[in-house]
């Protein structure tokens, strides 16, 4: 068994491995940066202060949460539209994600009663900055 910390975004539901979690702020003081990537959502002030990044929803994101991700030496901040809790999942019930175009966010699936919940990877999060 695998705790993840589950939460949605544009009508998407995601987990990701509770180990790469470091916790969840309000979106509410994040500033956008000009002249920055469009997957950049722009910093929240703090010490240090925290890059967001916004990949997994659709363009005009307006997540009112950020989740706050580790991956190796590298924290960053994801924007999403509420973080839902965690939920202890058997590691038999993630599948592969089916390949498509480009670098996935994605690394695995999970059937959750019918519902089908995508594991989201911090290692490909995190190389987009």
């Amino acid at each position: 068994m695998t705790t993840m910390v589950c939460f949605h975004t544009a009508g998407t539901e995601y987990c990701l491995p509770v180990e790469s979690t470091r916790g969840v702020r309000t979106a509410a003081d994040l500033r956008a940066i000009p002249g920055t990537a469009s997957d950049i959502a722009g910093i929240l002030p703090g010490q240090p202060p925290l890059t967001v990044i916004s990949v997994l929803g659709g363009a005009g994101d307006t997540g009112g949460y950020v989740l706050v991700v580790e991956s190796g030496d590298t924290t960053f901040g994801l924007l999403v539209d509420a973080v839902d809790g965690l939920r202890r999942i058997a590691a038999t019930d993630i599948r592969p994600a089916s390949t498509g175009r480009g670098r996935s966010y994605v690394s695995g699936t999970i059937d959750m009663d019918g519902r089908l919940m995508l594991v989201a990877d911090p290692d490909a999060l995190a190389a987009r900055l």
